[in-house]
């Protein structure tokens, strides 16, 4: 629990140090500053589990600055907590009656270089992610999670934005692990980069508001 403060400390430091430029980039230039809030959905999977299919459904819900250069460059800063993981749902058609849970919530700094073509943003970018909860469900009965998740979660994301309005957009993002978020359990080929362990997978469906 100490370690996990101690990372989540660094990140909303980080994520303060990165709104002070903002804001100093705004004082000092004419760049121009915007801020605002986005939610939405989450689907999502974990590369690794053995499992295959989007079928784990969450939420999302943070805040963003924005700093643009030009009318077709801008990089962002967000702050998002978002529900991960994986599910398998029950099969009776094939007489499969056993359910599983993998549920993963994070904190997650994304930062994003964007480039706009009228209504249309294109987005590319990393994020860090800090885990604040996690638990596995066997047939909605809960389990020791053997090996524990890493505390961190670092990888990549592109994104697409309509922009409806000045202030409305609505974004459709997909984001993958780079590292993994734990090691594998039952690795086969141990020299292999998608077996050295398991990767957080998701898709995005977001409304975003500018203040």
């Amino acid at each position: 629990m100490l370690l996990k403060r101690r990372y989540m400390n660094k990140i909303l430091h980080f994520a303060l140090f990165v709104i002070c430029i903002f804001f100093r980039a705004e004082l000092y230039s004419q760049v121009d500053f915007q801020g605002g809030i986005r939610g939405g959905l989450v689907s999502s999977q974990v590369s690794g589990d053995g499992l295959a299919g989007w079928n784990k459904f969450g939420g999302a819900a943070g805040a963003f600055v924005q700093m643009g250069f030009n009318e077709r460059s801008s990089v962002s800063f967000e702050i998002l907590y978002a529900n991960k993981g994986s599910r398998k749902p029950a099969n009776a058609d094939n007489d499969d009656f056993n359910t599983f849970t993998m549920k993963l919530n994070y904190i997650e700094v994304p930062i994003t270089y964007n480039y706009r073509r009228n209504n249309v943003q294109f987005d590319l970018g990393l994020y860090a992610g800090v885990l604040t909860g996690s638990e596995i469900e066997f047939n909605e009965a809960n389990y020791s999670i053997e090996p524990a998740f890493n505390t961190t979660d670092i990888g990549a994301l592109g994104g697409v934005h309509w922009l409806a309005s000045e202030k409305l957009s609505f974004i459709l993002r997909a984001s993958s692990s780079i590292l993994p978020i734990r090691p594998a359990p039952n690795p086969v080929q141990k020299f292999s980069y998608y077996e050295q362990g398991q990767y957080n997978q998701a898709l995005y469906l977001l409304i975003g508001y500018s203040f």
